[in-house]
């Protein structure tokens, strides 16, 4: 049936609901303009117990979305009805039931997290029950607004920032480069220290440094510097790109070289360590293979697909959809204890309602924007069609250069050695977003290759998901491993 208006579906009678969203007066005095989304949370839905709608989506338990593009005048109101893009269904076709209704309006592009860009604006949640056969026009108004974040005072904890030339030139107005400087325990400054650069995965920031660091040890004899990773796209990867700009170019040339200006930081590859888990895994690996000059160790843990033969379920360069198997059935994304509660349809689809054409900044549209070119206005191009998950081949194969396993295979002489003596891989076996299958396939690539005794590098896979795996005997020993790497480049004294 072709999309109808309110007033037409009411005269068909049939139920579901309507939402009508107002800008009060004292709220915002200006017209504001972006996207309009509406969260549903269902009664009964298995979600986390503290919290809102609009914390979705949800990956245990996927909710209705809602969203369209709006400008509002303050003391005005828009409808989100049937006109609305909607997943996994339409407002008229919601079923009866209790549900829990909030909006969010996101007016700019800045980051994965609309609560850290300023002037978004969100409602209250409204409650209501549909009964078969019923149709409701639900109130909701925007009456929050997000502040600027204020960084935390914390003892030891430092934020440094600095304008990046680079990308202020390649996104046309200022951009600024984030660290969290987290000072070694007892600090002496004085004394000369090494540095570990940590990448935090998708939806952390350079704030994560505010985190306390549990090893004593290695606290005491290095820096723990927190990257910003985020972007108008998400999620940058800390890789050169096409939608995303020099943002590995950015690190190494500006950034690094401002904190070791301020900083009594070594100024040497052996004295430069990176770690990250999950998209900063991912970020960390790509930064030891690809700028061996300036880093000379990683410890990357679950990080996103290292090998595109496997895009979590999906091998981009031989299977037709990226929705589908070839029994039809839909393709996972997430599981929890072996139970799939997400499919790649759902999660792609709900992106699609937050940003539409490639604009979320979630996980799928920051892949799109690291790994490929743009489309025709402006936007990351889309991988596979959103509608129907038909791969687009020739966006594909330029996925290519950014594929480590591809890298791998092409150049062994180069890259075989440094996974050989400066990268620290670990994985779970059961990964939450299939990424195991990746790094399994990383593996026989270097298996291919002979191993030397000294090498310090290597690939593990053990017992875990992707939160569970820092659990492991592998995860806990990675400090340790960072002091040995230390010591051995006469960064730590011996003993200590």
């Amino acid at each position: 049936m072709p999309f109808l208006s309110a007033a037409a579906l009411l005269a068909l009678g049939l139920g579901g609901a309507t939402f009508r969203v107002t800008l009060p007066r004292d709220v915002r005095r200006e017209p504001a303009q972006g996207r309009l989304v509406v969260f549903l949370v269902r009664e009964g839905a298995h979600v986390p117990e503290d919290a809102e709608p609009v914390d979705g989506p949800f990956w245990g338990d996927p909710q209705p979305l809602f969203g369209r593009d709006a400008a509002l005048a303050p003391g005005k109101s828009v409808l989100v009805d049937d006109a609305a893009d909607g997943f996994p269904i339409r407002p008229s076709a919601l079923a009866p039931g209790t549900y829990r209704a909030q909006a969010r309006f996101d007016l700019a592009r800045l980051d994965s997290d609309w609560r850290r860009e300023p002037k978004n604006l969100w409602s209250d949640v409204a409650s209501f029950t549909l009964s078969d056969g019923e149709r409701q026009e639900i109130a909701l108004a925007l009456t929050h607004v997000v502040e600027s974040q204020t960084l935390p005072s914390v003892e030891g904890v430092e934020w440094f920032e600095q304008r990046s030339e680079l990308l202020s030139r390649f996104r046309g107005h200022d951009v600024l480069l984030r660290a969290g400087v987290v000072l070694p325990k007892n600090y002496d400054p004085k004394r000369r220290y090494p540095a570990e650069y940590e990448v935090s995965g998708f939806g952390g920031n350079h704030a994560d440094a505010a985190e306390e660091d549990s090893n004593d040890e290695l606290s005491r004899h290095c820096f723990r510097i927190a990257l910003d990773p985020e972007g108008p796209n998400g999620h940058t990867l800390f890789a050169d790109s096409a939608n995303n700009g020099p943002c590995g170019a950015a690190l190494v040339r500006e950034l690094i070289p401002a904190l070791e200006a301020k900083y009594p930081l070594i100024a040497a590859p052996s004295a430069r360590i990176l770690r990250g888990h999950s998209s900063g895994g991912w970020s960390t690996l790509w930064l030891a293979l690809t700028y061996p000059e300036v880093f000379g160790a990683t410890w990357s843990s679950a990080p996103d697909p290292v090998d595109f033969r496997r895009l979590q379920k999906v091998d981009i360069y031989g299977q037709p959809n990226f929705y589908t198997a070839t029994d039809g059935s839909d393709l996972p994304s997430y599981r929890r204890r072996g139970k799939v509660t997400m499919t790649i349809r759902t999660e792609s689809r709900g992106e699609d309602i937050l940003g539409p054409d490639n604009t979320s900044g979630q996980q799928w549209d920051s892949w799109f924007a690291v790994f490929g070119p743009k489309n025709e206005r402006g936007n990351p191009a889309a991988l596979f069609d959103p509608e129907t998950g038909a791969i687009d081949r020739a966006v594909a194969e330029s996925y290519r250069k950014y594929d480590i396993g591809e890298l791998l295979r092409k150049d062994p002489q180069r890259t075989v050695p440094l996974f050989r003596e400066r990268v620290r891989l670990i994985v779970g076996t059961e990964d939450s977003f299939y990424l195991n299958e990746a790094v399994e396939l990383l593996e026989k690539e270097l298996a291919k290759s002979s191993r030397s005794p000294s090498d310090a590098g290597y690939v593990k896979l053990v017992p875990g998901d992707h939160g569970s795996v820092f659990a492991s005997e592998a995860m806990r020993a990675i400090p340790g491993e960072m002091l040995v790497h230390l010591r051995r480049a006469g960064h730590v004294p011996a003993g200590n």
